[in-house]
């Protein structure tokens, strides 16, 4: 998914020259004056390149340049694996990080019960003593965490990656599907193409800043480690002062890997809300350009229809029944969105002049049940819904609006069916 998210608004100087030139003269810089004057031939290369500085050796100009130009064109190319290190992916599986994917399923484990547990207690403080100042430090305490639960643990505990950074950025990888149902992977290169390109801009300049810190972090810890092993395989015998004269310099670069690493979250929690928001704002304009005409009248009805639109582009030779393009009479949406339910519509005559039966039939062919259904009607024109005619042949309904017609149903057990049904009325009756 990372891969996907990278450069949408086509500005791609910009993205090499701030997220990926800066960090490599950075680490350039820093090992002139750091690292250089360590190696034996140190002295001569940076009297060299004093003189390429000054401009008294222009060949000497063109030969650095096109080392710079090498290193950030690698660099940039290296980004997403670099990305995915940082994340945790390649030494998921290690001893170590077994380790801290651990230490992250734990506080996974305790972080959910303990924001129930807060509000729990806050409510019962509340009912007790509405003005205890304790349920207010309560909800503060709740908010922080539901904060924390939402930009920095993923919705299951099987997506923990062994890094907060890997966490963060899976968080909002996982947020179009838990909050719509749609799959970002499948839907995201096509979502870009109705981004408009100012929101687009913005979100490649957060991509950028998470590429300037991620990058900057890397060349300063590999800068670190290499400085590190001249130190160990130099010919000085070893002495406090020497491993101080190493030390100290190594301990500086590692040091700053840290704190780019520090800065890379906080970026890549501000590139996460970019994200968010494109699915947020886009998603109906997506909907339309893939041509459908529904529009989902519930979070629940929306939450199936992306989830069946998003299963039937990465299965294009599925036999299940296509989407309809345009909403039909009769539309359902259950509770939890996924439930595969079949629904058929029948209108008869009425014994009564001017009067049709409506008979709606909801199979649940899922292997869960249902924790409750809302049936949207399409009343016809000339006709109206009579008050108290609604039936089901199992459990309840309740009407709960009229104009558009909606009708809640109890839960239905997974092989089962019910049939919902009621009347209309010609007006001119």
């Amino acid at each position: 998914m990372t891969s996907l998210l990278t450069s949408i608004s086509g500005q791609f100087g910009k993205a090499v020259f701030l997220g990926t030139l800066f960090p490599v003269l950075v680490a350039a810089i820093l090992n002139d004056l750091i690292t250089i004057p360590l190696l034996s031939f140190g002295p001569a290369l940076q009297k060299q390149l004093s003189r390429i500085a000054v401009g008294e050796d222009k060949w000497g100009a063109v030969l650095l340049a096109f080392i710079v130009v090498v290193a950030t064109g690698f660099l940039y190319n290296v980004n997403i694996p670099i990305l995915r290190l940082y994340e945790g992916y390649p030494w998921k599986e290690s001893w170590l990080g077994w380790l801290w994917t651990y230490r992250k399923k734990k506080r996974f484990r305790q972080a959910r019960p303990l924001r129930l547990a807060l509000r729990y207690l806050r409510r019962q403080l509340q009912a007790i003593d509405p003005e205890d100042p304790l349920a207010s430090d309560l909800q503060s305490q709740q908010t922080a965490l539901a904060l924390y639960i939402n930009s920095e643990l993923p919705d299951r505990e099987d997506l923990v990656l062994p890094t907060r950074f890997g966490n963060v950025i899976r968080c909002f990888e996982r947020y179009s599907d838990v909050a719509y149902g749609i799959d970002a992977i499948i839907l995201w290169p096509r979502l870009v193409a109705k981004i408009d390109p100012g929101f687009a801009s913005t979100i490649d300049e957060s991509k950028t800043s998470v590429d300037f810190m991620v990058n900057s972090s890397f060349l300063c810890t590999l800068s670190g480690l290499s400085v590190l092993l001249i130190g160990v395989f130099a010919r000085t015998p070893p002495s406090p002062e020497s491993v101080f004269h190493w030390g100290w310099r190594s301990s500086l670069f590692l040091t700053l890997g840290v704190v780019f690493y520090a800065f890379a979250i906080g970026r890549s929690k501000a590139w996460g809300e970019q994200v968010k928001s494109a699915f947020d704002l886009y998603r109906f304009d997506l909907l339309k350009s893939l041509g459908y005409q529904q529009q989902p009248a519930t979070y629940f009805e929306e939450k199936a229809l992306w989830d069946r639109i998003s299963s039937q582009l990465l299965y294009a030779d599925s036999r299940e029944k296509p989407i309809a393009y345009k909403a039909g009479a009769t539309r359902i949406s259950a509770s939890p969105a996924g439930v595969q339910l079949a629904v058929s519509r029948s209108v008869v005559p009425s014994v009564v002049a001017g009067v049709l039966d409506v008979e709606v039939t909801i199979e649940n062919k899922d292997s869960k049940k249902t924790d409750f259904v809302i049936l949207f009607e399409t009343v016809p024109d000339g006709y109206r819904f009579m008050a108290e005619s609604a039936r089901t042949s199992v459990g309840n309904v309740v009407v709960t609006n009229f104009a558009p017609l909606e009708m809640k149903v109890e839960t239905i057990a997974a092989g089962t069916r019910i049939t919902v049904s009621y009347a209309i009325k010609s007006s001119a009756t």
